[in-house]
C-alpha cells in the first residue's frame, strides 16, 4: 500500500506515477460532471485529477473518446444465487467492471451456520476485488416454522462482526419480530447498533406505522421494493432505497421515480442473480445498463452504483475518483450503453475486453462444506399423499402459484386406495436434509402446468432443504435419490430418466467450476422443465422459491403448509368425507 507522503509527492509530478490515463471523459460522482480530465494512479490509489499531463508514468493510458468511472459497488447480493464459489465469482463479475460487492451468505449459513461464513470469507481472500460480507441475522429466516442446518444468536453475529471483511447486519427479513420487539430480534439487532455497523433490510409492503417501528431499529437500507408509492415513502424516511434489476427494467418505474424527485436515495444492487442470466446479461453493470435504457440519466446510474453505496457501506475510500481514493477505475466504450473495455482495481489492469487479465490459484472449500445432503431414507409412497380414509373425498389447501407470487385455494379432490388423486395438480415435497429431523411436508400445487415427470433442488430458500416437485411419484423417487447420492443441485427426471443435472456440491448450493459451465448446466436444466412442462419467466425457478415463507402469500417449509400473510402453519387436508 503506497503511503500518504508518496501520493503528495506524485501530486507534484515528483514522483513517476504507476498509471496516466490522459484525455479521459472523467464521470465525476461528486459533481455528476462528464468532462475531459488527466487522472494520475500511484501504486492502488488515486493521487491526481486534473488538466495537467506532463507526469512522466510507467504505464500511460490514452483516454480519447473513452469514459473513466469508478469501479461498480454492489451491496446487497447473494453469492449462492451464482451457484458459483466467492473466487469464481469473482472471475465473472471483475471483467464486468464490479471492483467491490458486499454479499449476505444467509443461504450458505442456513446450511453450515458461522462455519459456512467463515468458509465463504476465506475463499474470497487474496482476491484482487474487493468481497466483503454482511453478516447473517435471520437464520432461518422464521424461527419456529422451518428447521435449516444451522440457527443464529446474537453471540453468533458479534462473532463475524468481528470477522475481517464482514462489515454490518445483513438483511433483517424477520420484519414482524422486529415490529413485535421479539427477544431474539432485538438481541441481534442490538448487537448491530452496538457495533455502529451499517444494517441492511428488508420490508416487503412495510408501509406507516409499522415500517416506521421497523427502520426505527436502526435498518437503514431496503431492496424489498415493488411500487413508486413505496419507495418514495422509504426514500422520505431517510432509506437508501436499493433496486433490482426488474424495476431498472421497467421504464414506467424509472420515469414515475425520475418525477418524484427521491433520486438520490436510489442504490442499484442485483440481490439474486442466476449464472445463466449473469452471462448473458451481465450482472450489476447490466442493472446500470438497464436503468439508463429506461431513462434515468447515466451519472445518475453510475452514482447509484458507485458514490451512494459507498457512504451506505462506509467505505469512505472507494465509490468516486479523486486523489486518495483507490484506483477502482472501468474504462467505457460508450456512457449510455455502459460498454466496459478495462477495468483497473487496485490501481492494476485486472480485466480488459471481458476477460481477466490476470490469473489466480484455485481456490476450494474444505471437504466437510461438500457432505450437506443427509436425508432418510424414502420410498415412493412418500411421494404420494396419504389419506385417513381408503375411499371417498377430500377437501384440500393448494397452493396456487402465478410467477413469484403464491396464493391459497381449496378444492375437493377424490381419495382412491387410501391416497388422494392429484388430477391436474403437482405435489411438492419438502424433505428436510440437515439430518435433525428427516421430517417432510407435502403441498399440492396449481398453474405451474408440470404434466409428466418430476423436479428437485436442494436450493430451496432460505433453509436449503430439498424440495422435489411432479406428477409421477417414481420420478420425484428418482430425482431425491439422485441428489442426495450427488449431495446437491438441481435435476428434472423424466420416466425414470434424467434429463438434466447441475451438480452443486458445495453446501448444496454452489459449484466450484467456472460460471460459463454453470450456466450452461443451468440452461439445460431450464430447457429439461420446458419439456416436462413447466414454463417459468423468473430468474430462480419457482421449486427454489416456494419454501420461502418470508414472501407473500403462501409456501411449504419441511413443517408444512404455511400462510404468510396470517403467520401459521395450516393443514393440508382441511377435511374429508366418505
Amino acid at each position: 500500500m503506497v503511503e500518504f507522503k508518496e501520493l503528495i509527492e506524485a501530486a507534484l509530478g515528483k514522483r513517476k506515477l504507476s498509471v496516466l490515463f490522459k484525455n479521459v471523459n472523467l464521470v465525476n460522482v461528486y459533481t455528476c460532471e462528464v468532462y475531459r480530465s488527466n487522472v494520475g494512479v500511484l501504486d492502488d490509489r488515486v493521487c491526481y485529477v486534473g488538466e495537467d499531463n506532463s507526469f512522466k508514468a510507467f504505464e500511460v493510458v490514452d483516454g480519447k473518446d473513452m469514459f473513466l468511472a469508478p469501479g461498480l459497488i454492489d451491496s446487497h447480493l447473494h453469492i449462492e444465487s451464482s451457484m458459483v464459489t466467492p473466487w469464481r465469482f469473482a472471475e465473472a463479475v471483475l471483467p464486468r467492471g464490479v471492483t467491490t460487492a458486499i454479499a449476505d451468505p444467509h443461504e450458505i449459513a442456513n446450511v453450515l451456520g458461522v462455519e459456512g461464513v467463515k468458509a465463504m470469507v476465506e475463499n474470497a481472500s487474496g482476491l484482487n476485488f474487493k468481497l466483503y460480507f454482511w453478516s447473517p441475522t435471520c437464520v432461518p429466516s422464521l424461527p419456529g416454522f422451518e428447521h435449516s442446518g444451522a440457527e443464529i444468536s446474537s453471540g453468533d453475529v458479534a462473532e463475524m462482526l468481528k470477522m475481517n471483511g464482514v462489515l454490518g447486519l445483513g438483511e433483517v427479513m424477520d420484519y414482524s419480530g422486529v415490529a413485535n420487539l421479539s427477544e431474539r430480534m432485538m438481541n441481534i439487532v442490538g448487537v448491530g447498533l452496538s457495533f455502529k455497523v451499517p444494517i441492511d433490510g428488508h420490508a416487503p409492503m412495510l408501509r406507516g406505522k409499522v415500517l416506521n417501528a421497523y427502520l426505527a431499529s436502526g435498518v437503514e437500507a431496503d431492496h424489498e421494493n415493488f411500487t413508486v408509492d413505496e419507495v418514495v415513502e422509504k426514500a422520505r424516511l431517510g432509506l437508501w432505497v436499493k433496486i433490482r434489476r426488474h424495476l431498472a427494467e421497467s421504464e414506467g418505474f424509472i420515469m414515475a421515480v425520475k418525477n418524484s424527485g427521491i433520486v438520490a436515495r436510489l442504490i442499484l444492487v442485483t440481490d439474486d442473480t442466476s449464472p445463466d442470466l449473469l452471462v448473458e446479461r451481465g450482472h450489476l453493470d447490466g442493472v446500470v445498463r438497464s436503468a439508463i435504457e429506461n431513462g434515468l440519466d447515466p451519472v445518475e446510474a453510475i452514482q447509484a452504483a458507485t458514490i451512494r453505496p459507498a457512504q451506505h457501506l462506509r467505505l469512505y475510500d472507494i465509490g468516486g475518483i479523486a486523489p486518495g481514493k483507490l484506483a477502482d477505475l472501468i474504462l467505457l466504450k460508450n456512457l449510455e450503453k455502459f460498454e466496459v473495455l478495462d477495468v483497473y482495481s487496485n490501481g492494476k489492469l485486472t480485466a480488459r475486453d471481458g476477460k481477466l487479465a490476470v490469473q489466480t490459484a484455485p481456490r476450494l472449500f474444505p471437504e466437510w462444506a461438500k457432505k450437506t445432503v443427509k436425508t432418510p431414507n424414502l420410498k415412493v409412497e412418500d411421494f404420494m399423499v396419504k389419506a385417513p380414509i381408503q375411499h371417498g373425498s377430500a377437501y384440500v389447501n393448494i397452493i396456487e402459484a402465478r410467477g413469484f407470487e403464491t396464493r391459497l385455494k381449496e378444492d375437493m379432490l377424490p381419495i382412491e386406495n387410501g391416497f388422494i388423486q392429484l388430477l391436474n395438480y403437482a405435489l411438492a415435497v419438502v424433505i428436510e436434509r440437515h439430518g435433525k429431523t428427516g421430517g417432510t411436508a407435502k403441498a399440492l400445487i396449481d398453474g405451474l402446468n408440470i404434466r409428466r415427470g418430476a423436479v428437485a433442488s436442494t436450493v430451496a430458500h432460505d433453509s436449503h432443504n430439498m424440495v422435489v416437485l411432479g406428477k409421477s411419484p417414481f420420478d420425484m423417487l428418482k430425482a431425491w435419490e439422485v441428489l442426495r447420492d450427488t449431495q446437491g443441485g438441481y435435476i428434472a427426471v423424466s420416466n425414470g430418466e434424467i434429463l438434466s443435472i447441475l451438480k452443486l456440491p458445495v453446501a448444496g448450493l454452489m459449484s466450484e467450476e467456472p460460471i460459463e459451465k454453470v450456466a450452461e448446466q443451468f440452461k439445460k436444466f431450464r430447457e429439461a422443465e420446458k419439456r416436462l412442462g413447466l414454463e417459468e419467466e423468473a430468474p430462480i425457478p419457482l421449486i427454489s422459491l416456494l419454501t420461502l415463507p418470508v414472501i407473500p402469500h403462501v409456501r411449504i417449509t419441511d413443517r408444512g403448509l404455511f400462510d404468510v400473510d396470517r403467520g401459521e402453519l395450516i393443514p393440508l387436508i382441511k377435511e374429508v368425507t366418505v
